[in-house]
């Protein structure tokens, strides 16, 4: 990295683009998360500040952005070591792959797709391995800028299973973490790749988290929305965002393909069902109001995890619109467990490939590896300081029309952060909408152009398989 200074620090995490909001800094440092005006958490630097020099180097060596030393491939040979003999540098170690379904109960149909995001928890503690699960919970919304969610514990079964579906939306730790404190136990953490990392972290210098946090969970993640992404979403179906209580990502019905994104945005007077597609900015991977720091992540599957759980877009999957997961197992006590649980027909579960791993978040990792490449070639030309990365600068070779691509989709996000929060302070949605619709469109025709190629090489092998050509 040619920069003029290559030593990093919370300061310049935050102020360059690159916090995740994870809160493992307040944490370290007994501070406060706080949601910003773009809807994401940020560190209290001034109050980190005030911290005596240890604090604050505990704070910086729990930070994701931050010690390089302590990258994923170095802290999953840390927690999952010897028990893996599969290493990948996409998926990172593992010891199986599978894709499948809960068929138990009705985990299933209550969770976002095949019900593994639940079910793990729940299996884990009905067979006495945990005390509870650390996931994500609905928030009580005061103010029109408060969080949708939080984290939160949950120590029954009903309480786990009332946990179901993915959230779309910014967490922090430090609350909870400061939370199992008061009530010890054994627990499973269900986060995001990048707050599992963090959570690797703090379990190098907190006895008492590594020891409370027995397992972890990471679901794949494309990146992190913040609060004014779900708004946007409800204020483009006419619920503006005072009125905003409740909101759920994706809901499941006759006639709703796997591959859609149908939210219910609720008010106390509304309850309204739409995809997200039909909304400004609604598609999930045009970036819009995401997080900046998300554009210089390299862990799509949370190489770190004992487990990880996401969709599996594989074909053989795709024609059942109730939704099937994929599991990448990295830890021998879940993964017996899991094995006991296809032998008493409780999920039904076949083995996958890294390569089907790979297939099944192509997109993801084309903008985590080539994509970040360039985005790390750019800041380093511009002499700026930057998380170092696994993915070097320049590693990868673009095509002009990939690397406008992946500047435009930069530039879609950082455009949907500053007009959303013009359409906030004027109280007029049409500002974002008419800004949004003109960059969008711009994204998408350099996309269209750049994927035509490999659709057509899709269809042309298609035919001949059909023809046995």
């Amino acid at each position: 990295m040619t920069t003029e200074n290559t030593k990093g620090s919370l300061e310049k995490v935050v102020s360059g683009g690159y916090c995740t909001g994870c809160g493992a800094c307040a944490f370290a440092t007994s501070t406060k998360m706080n949601i910003n005006e773009y809807g994401e958490y940020v560190p209290d630097l001034g109050s980190i500040e005030k911290k005596d020099a240890q604090t604050i180097e505990r704070a910086e060596f729990v930070c994701p952005s931050l010690n390089p030393d302590y990258n994923e491939n170095v802290l999953a040979n840390t927690f999952l070591g010897s028990d893996n003999g599969n290493k990948s540098q996409f998926i990172g170690p593992y010891q199986n792959v599978y894709g499948g379904f809960v068929t138990e109960a009705d985990y299933r149909n209550r969770g976002t797709s095949g019900g593994f995001g639940t079910y793990i928890g729940a299996a884990l503690f009905e067979n006495g391995m945990i005390d509870g699960v650390i996931h994500v919970k609905e928030s009580q919304r005061t103010d029109a800028s408060d969080p949708f969610f939080k984290y939160g514990l949950s120590t029954s079964l009903e309480e786990i299973q009332n946990g179901a579906r993915t959230k779309y939306h910014v967490i922090e730790l430090s609350e909870i973490l400061n939370l199992i404190q008061e009530k010890p136990g054994k627990y499973l953490l269900i986060g995001v790749p990048c707050m599992i990392k963090a959570i690797r972290r703090i379990q190098l210098k907190d006895a008492f988290v590594k020891e409370s946090i027995k397992y972890t969970l990471a679901l794949v993640c494309g990146h992190l929305k913040s609060v004014n992404w779900t708004l946007s979403l409800a204020w483009g179906k006419g619920i503006t965002p005072e009125k905003a209580t409740k909101f759920k990502y994706r809901t499941k019905g006759e006639g709703i393909p796997a591959r859609a994104y149908v939210f219910t945005a609720y008010s106390d007077a509304q309850e309204i069902v739409e995809d997200s597609a039909n909304v400004i900015g609604g598609k999930f991977n045009q970036g819009a109001l995401m997080l900046e720091a998300c554009d210089f992540c390299d862990d799509v599957v949370g190489e770190t995890a004992d487990i990880t759980v996401g969709d599996a877009w594989l074909p053989q999957f795709e024609i059942d619109a109730q939704g099937t997961n994929m599991l990448i197992i990295r830890n021998k006590e879940i993964n017996e467990l899991l094995q006991k649980c296809i032998k008493e027909e409780k999920v039904n579960l076949v083995n996958l490939t890294e390569d089907d791993a790979k297939y099944a978040q192509a997109g993801g990792f084309r903008q985590r590896r080539e994509g970040l490449s360039y985005r790390l070639q750019k800041k380093d030309k511009l002499n700026k300081w930057r998380p170092e990365k696994r993915i070097k600068a320049n590693s990868h070779t673009l095509s002009p029309l990939r690397k406008t691509i992946y500047t435009m989709r930069s530039e879609v996000t950082k455009v949907s952060r500053e007009s959303f929060l013009k359409a906030l302070d004027k109280n007029d949605y049409s500002i974002y909408q008419k800004r949004m619709r003109i960059t969008l469109k711009r994204l998408r025709l350099l996309e269209v152009a750049s994927s035509a190629p490999r659709i057509i090489s899709k269809k042309i092998a298609t035919i001949r398989l059909k023809n046995n050509i």
